[in-house]
């Protein structure tokens, strides 16, 4: 019996061994999964070690992904898009609705309605959540995408230049909106929430084939995290703002604009990804159609 108890103890301790010799390296975006997974106690006790990295927004994130140097991260279904069309080999493997994208103007702008915008300049991200949410509007408003001039710029530039009267709005995300709305009185022409968008946790399909384990674990362990956040708004912001240096009251205000609902219905994930794609060649942001399925992988979200 005792030496049944030992090699059970034996291969319990080397199993543990070999999930804690495995690195799973995440990109993250101004906190959004490593503040969640944080608050909501997820990143307790994981049998690998976790290795993060921030990046400012999607692009340098999924640019890193194909560089190898990172095996997962989150981004929004347009950027997923955009990577994917210029070669990224990756899966998104975990889906979440999102509503944290916005047009913003300054306080006191003449501009009331998308339609004002004609002739206007708009500062985003290219090829970014906030860039499709622009195109949306304007398309919604009756505008054409070449009636507005757009200024390519990263995140935080893009709200830095509209304090300074640069540009005449913003199309961006959270945190940056809920900044411009609660510290600088920013007012919002498009809301994210009238937009179905998506974000995603991605992986390289060379991390879902050699970490697959891992991969799947913290699929887990995100999936319940953001079930959590939902029901702890106060307790999630208390996190963010923490983390990203920010106001309490503009985190709150984040988290209660993004939804970050999972969402497991995969014919409803793909119809949006599938959309996102279309509206993308379209628009002339990406040179060739797209098949979402070639590039959506939810089987580990689908695992219990």
């Amino acid at each position: 019996m005792r030496r049944f108890t030992a090699v059970i103890l034996l291969l319990t301790t080397f199993s543990s061994s070999l999930w804690a010799a495995e690195t799973l390296s995440v990109g993250d975006q101004r906190g959004n999964a490593r503040a969640i997974l944080a608050a909501a106690g997820e990143l307790n006790n994981t049998p690998y070690t976790l290795e993060w990295h921030e990046f400012a927004n999607a692009a340098p994130l999924l640019e890193a992904m194909r560089a190898g140097s990172i095996d997962a991260g989150s981004v929004g279904d347009a950027p997923l898009t955009f990577a994917v069309a210029a070669g990224l080999d990756a899966k998104g493997i975990l889906a979440t609705r999102y509503a944290g994208n916005a047009i913003i103007v300054k306080k006191g702008s003449a501009l009331q309605s998308v339609r004002d915008l004609a002739g206007k300049r708009i500062a985003t991200v290219k090829g970014s959540s906030g860039h499709n949410l622009a195109l949306q509007a304007l398309q919604k408003a009756g505008l054409d995408a070449k009636q507005v001039d757009f200024v390519f710029t990263t995140p935080a530039e893009a709200t830095l230049v509209l304090d300074q009267g640069g540009v005449d709005a913003v199309a961006t995300w959270e945190p940056y909106v809920s900044f411009a709305t609660q510290q600088s009185g920013a007012q919002m022409l498009a809301d994210g929430k009238d937009y179905p968008a998506l974000t995603y946790l991605v992986a390289s399909n060379n991390a879902l084939a050699s970490k697959r384990a891992e991969l799947a674990d913290f699929v887990r362990r995100l999936t319940r995290a953001r079930a959590w956040g939902e029901k702890h708004q106060e307790a999630y912001a208390t996190a963010i703002s923490k983390l990203l240096r920010i106001p309490q009251e503009v985190a709150l205000a984040k988290v209660k604009r993004e939804i970050n609902t999972v969402d497991v219905d995969k014919q409803q994930v793909l119809a949006v990804q599938q959309n996102t794609a279309d509206f993308y060649v379209r628009n002339g942001l990406i040179p060739q159609p797209l098949k979402a399925e070639k590039f959506i992988d939810l089987s580990l979200s689908e695992q219990k």
